[in-house]
């Protein structure tokens, strides 16, 4: 389902089947910003460890109900997912509970740590390691031809996007007088579902995406009008950066949001220390970006009250030694 269906109904009919499966993650105060006005969104202390979990159930469980065709197919021939790390092990998780075959592609270049982390929740699954370009492109045309299982699309599914839209009726729930949510950027769709429910609960509020600055798409292609390539260099921010963005992802959430901004690597750095010392919270790369723009653009949060999402926690201690106490 990818024809931009996603509703109230969608989402409150998500939360109620996603709700034994994922837990309410706190929002707290962060004691490191000097107003006291940043909050973080803690999806690092989600089922999985990312906010990916609730999109993953989500989606199995909506075709389950929803279309018995593709479940079906699903039951006869198994899910498939394309994922850097984090929607590979919440699809994992949920295709173990389902009981359902289950296969992840990922790039080359994916961390060990999160391969590592699919294997531990689900014995059974599938790696299919595939190179770059051939990722790309079957992140971009949400398909993968050379397996027969069922693909299911961590950013453009609406099934998929219905639950992580839950997290946003749980932020306008725990937070009402928010004013702005900054929102880390990857494939989009979280900064997308958390749009489409604030324009439903709270439509004063403004969400900006956040980027880093080694491989930021989404930035360049909003100054440009279309999408558009950048250089990519890798960084201890696995979680989000790339050379290239989805297009109909762009085109869907191009308006929607109130601006784009990016975040250098030691801006992150930073941010993750300061959320390891001063708020006892671990996370990774991607986790702490979201924080740091909140706390590099201090005009856009000045007297008002702001939600970071702290998006995933899933990160190789050595990686988090070196650069939160570098």
């Amino acid at each position: 389902m990818t024809s931009d269906s996603l509703t109230p109904e969608s989402v409150e009919w998500a939360r109620r089947r996603i709700a034994p499966h994922v837990v309410r993650t706190p929002l707290i105060k962060s004691q490191a910003t000097p107003d006291g006005n940043v909050f973080l969104k803690c999806e690092n202390f989600q089922v999985t460890n990312s906010f990916k979990v609730r999109g993953a159930y989500s989606g199995l469980l909506g075709y389950r109900a929803h279309d018995p065709e593709v479940w079906g197919w699903i039951e006869r021939e198994g899910v498939v997912v394309g994922s850097s790390g984090n929607f590979a092990q919440g699809a994992a998780h949920a295709a173990r509970t389902l009981g359902i075959g289950y296969t992840a592609v990922v790039p080359d270049s994916a961390p060990q740590v999160k391969l590592d982390a699919i294997r531990q929740l689900n014995d059974r699954a599938r790696i299919v390691t595939v190179p770059y370009p051939q990722w790309r492109r079957m992140m971009t045309e949400s398909t993968f031809p050379e397996h027969p299982g069922f693909f299911l699309s961590s950013e453009l599914d609406d099934h998929v996007s219905s639950g992580i839209a839950t997290m946003g009726v749980e932020i306008a729930e725990q937070l009402p007088e928010v004013g702005v949510l900054f929102v880390p950027y990857g494939g989009g769709n979280l900064a997308y579902s958390l749009c489409r429910v604030m324009q439903w609960l709270k439509p004063d509020v403004e969400v900006y995406a956040v980027e880093v600055s080694t491989g930021a798409p989404f930035n360049a292609s909003l100054l440009k009008g279309e999408p558009t390539e950048v250089e990519y260099t890798e960084s201890f921010v696995d979680g989000i950066g790339a050379e290239f963005v989805i297009p109909a992802q762009f085109y869907r959430l191009r308006n929607l949001l109130a601006g784009s901004l990016v975040v250098t690597p030691r801006e992150v750095a930073e941010a993750l220390s300061s959320l390891v010392f001063r708020d006892k919270l671990v996370c990774e790369g991607a986790g702490a970006a979201a924080f740091a723009a909140a706390v590099a653009h201090d005009s856009i949060t000045a007297g008002r009250i702001s939600c970071a999402i702290v998006s995933g926690g899933v990160i190789d201690p050595a990686v988090l030694v070196r650069h939160a106490i570098a």
